[in-house]
């Protein structure tokens, strides 16, 4: 697994759950975003569907983004990531840059299904 994700609180509002986490990359990064897989998560919430809304965002200055696919799963989210000069990340091993960001935060939005 290139992307992980560990669960450092979970808030519930009247219509959604809100999931904070840090979330730690290793591995290599795909062009067009790394899989996310929201399937363990979704276990320990009780959900099924894939998160209607997802923010991460690190320290060193690189922007992370989820990307949707158009059928979205728990399973095939993406994070694409774009350096400080607003290029994407390169294919391949993550830099020591990014996988040394022990501050990698992520909040994901589901829906409760009530």
């Amino acid at each position: 697994m290139a992307l992980a994700i560990n669960i450092t609180d979970i808030d519930s509002g009247e219509a959604n759950l809100y999931v904070f986490g840090l979330l730690t990359p290793s591995g290599n990064y795909a062009s067009g975003g790394d899989t996310l897989d929201f399937t363990t998560v979704a276990n320990q919430i009780g959900g099924s569907q894939a998160p209607v809304q997802v923010w991460v965002g690190g320290s060193t200055g690189d922007n992370y983004g989820f990307v949707r696919t158009a059928s979205p799963t728990l399973a095939n989210g993406k994070i694409k990531i774009n350096t400080a000069s607003n290029t994407e990340l390169g294919a391949g091993a993550y830099p020591a840059r990014i996988t040394g960001d022990a501050n990698i935060q992520i909040e994901a939005v589901f829906n409760k299904l009530i």
